[in-house]
């Protein structure tokens, strides 16, 4: 009767730590970690506008294109205000490049991307894309510039406008 007991607490114990663990598991697989951001020719990024409800954060879209036809969109903030604030939010591009973004907090000063995956852009269509940032809970969007991938004439790159 006690080897029983010890094995069905065994067993029990078991199952809690697996259990646990299950449910500890990063839920966040999918979001993108901020980056710091290094723009170059590649980049072509919208206008900077000031968060409403927090105006010292100063955010944009951009779209980072290269020669071989793939693209990707990236939120970029930057925290101007006298305090650190959370930041969180999320890309949402017609062309795929969709992420979510961490929530972080962004100290002032600083400024970080969120990029969206690079992915393969189709020919001959317009893709509109836009950002969303969320600071201290408050969300805020943002149009980032528009893709075309022109194909069938030579430098067959994505353009943004």
């Amino acid at each position: 009767m006690r080897i029983r007991q010890i094995i069905r607490g065994a067993g029990l114990a078991a199952a809690t730590v697996t259990a646990l663990a299950v449910t500890t598991a990063p839920a966040s697989a999918a979001a993108a970690n901020w980056k710091e951001i290094q723009p170059n020719a590649n980049w072509e990024c919208g206008s900077t506008i000031s968060h409403a409800t927090y105006p010292g954060v100063k955010f944009q879209g951009c779209v980072v294109a290269n020669n071989s036809g793939d693209a990707q969109l990236v939120l970029v903030v930057n925290n101007q205000g006298p305090k650190a604030v959370n930041i969180g939010g999320w890309t949402s591009s017609q062309f795929g490049s969709n992420v979510t973004c961490a929530d972080s907090v962004l100290n002032p000063g600083f400024q970080r991307g969120c990029f969206g995956p690079t992915v393969s852009v189709p020919c001959n269509i317009s893709y509109a894309n836009s950002v969303h940032l969320t600071v201290n809970g408050s969300t805020k969007i943002a149009t980032a510039p528009t893709l075309t991938k022109f194909c069938g004439r030579a430098g067959a790159a994505p353009s943004a406008t």
